[in-house]
């Protein structure tokens, strides 16, 4: 009886390792993060180690998003926004990419998602100019919606001029262009369903606020945040403030949020919800702990250098900073104490930084 338990087992390790591809498991956690020129790092969270580096075709590597139903095929813009590559994390290898533009019009993707309710479809929110024989024209901006199975663009649909991000809805009901304002539409029929003025508000009393991140920070929590700032017209001094997409929601819901004013202008850059949304944590030259209610400030934590972008882990128990250098920062939530320094190959600059829970 034992000696067929033996070997059951060691059917059941083999065959574990086959279905791997020889790779060792990853941990609960996976953090992505760009860099220039051409590479794509995966961090274990579990390690908090480097494990596996995927290289691009083509240089400039930014955003990227992955398949919600198979997380190992990955897309990244690379070649200046010019094309979008297709990565397989599990070969750490490139598999094919599609080029954008054509036929004069020449195309420069700044960001990408998959609607998560029909996963053949990726939409590139893109800028786009037509080159002609004596000019170039700028067209209207569009998001591009790209059917993943024969590469081609089956639709196009025009946005507002200023916008950066995209954010998909949870359901894939709604997805949400980020910028000067932020703009709602419908996935399916392109058309415009909702508004959050920033620049152009549209409540009584608010000052025009200005955008200052360009990443989308909401894999753990579902919530989206981004800093905004501004300045008071009565006294003239700077502030800064933020504003929250809850992706679990309908914007019709009630899923957009504005809060106007934190703290000065300019002491933070980019911020992450913590799992259970009871905490957000922002980063610039410092790291800041605060009240997800209130906004009170709960501690600070000194860094060695400017970090753009921050993310946290699925469990909520530590922060990892990064973005604008080559280096990532690793914090215990709870204490505020620095964890661990990662040396990175290459620099991150402005590419997203998001965490996998697998």
């Amino acid at each position: 009886m034992k000696r067929t338990a033996f070997f059951a087992l060691v059917l059941l390790g083999m065959t574990l390792l086959v279905a791997s591809n020889n790779t060792p498991a990853l941990g609960k956690d996976i953090l992505l993060q760009g860099m220039l020129p051409n590479k794509l790092n995966i961090i274990d969270g579990d390690k908090d180690e480097i494990v596996g580096t995927v290289t691009t075709q083509a240089k400039k590597v930014t955003n990227f998003t992955w398949d919600p139903k198979d997380l190992d095929k990955v897309y990244t813009i690379t070649d200046w926004g010019q094309q979008i590559e297709q990565l397989d994390l599990g070969a750490k290898k490139w598999v094919r990419t599609i080029r954008l533009g054509g036929d004069g019009v020449k195309v420069r993707a700044l960001d990408i998602e998959i609607n998560p309710a029909h996963t053949n479809l990726l939409y590139a929110l893109s800028l786009r100019q037509r080159w002609l024989s004596d000019e170039i024209v700028d067209m209207t901006p569009a998001v591009l919606v790209i059917d993943l199975d024969s590469g081609k663009v089956v639709k196009e649909i025009e946005i507002p001029r200023g916008c950066t991000n995209i954010f998909f809805g949870y359901d894939g009901s709604e997805f949400y262009v980020t910028g000067r304002d932020v703009f709602v539409y419908d996935p399916m029929t392109g058309k415009q369903v909702n508004f959050l003025g920033l620049a152009h508000p549209t409540v009584t009393g608010v000052d025009p606020q200005i955008s200052l991140n360009i990443w989308r920070l909401h894999d753990v929590s579902g919530m989206a945040m981004i800093l905004v700032g501004s300045l008071n017209t009565t006294n003239n001094l700077p502030y800064q403030g933020y504003y929250t997409i809850d992706l679990r929601k309908k914007s019709t819901e009630g899923s957009m949020r504005l809060v106007t004013d934190i703290g000065p202008l300019y002491n933070q850059f980019s911020a992450v919800v913590s799992p259970d949304r009871k905490y957000y944590y922002t980063v610039l030259n410092k790291v800041e702990k605060r009240d997800f209610k209130t906004n009170t400030l709960l501690a600070t934590a000194d860094v060695d250098k400017s970090y753009y972008s921050i993310q946290i882990s699925s469990d909520g128990k530590k922060v990892y900073l990064g973005g604008g250098g080559d280096s990532i920062l690793i914090y215990d939530t709870e204490t505020m104490k620095l964890l661990k320094h990662i040396n990175t190959p290459g620099d991150a600059v402005l590419t997203h930084f998001r965490v996998q829970k697998r």
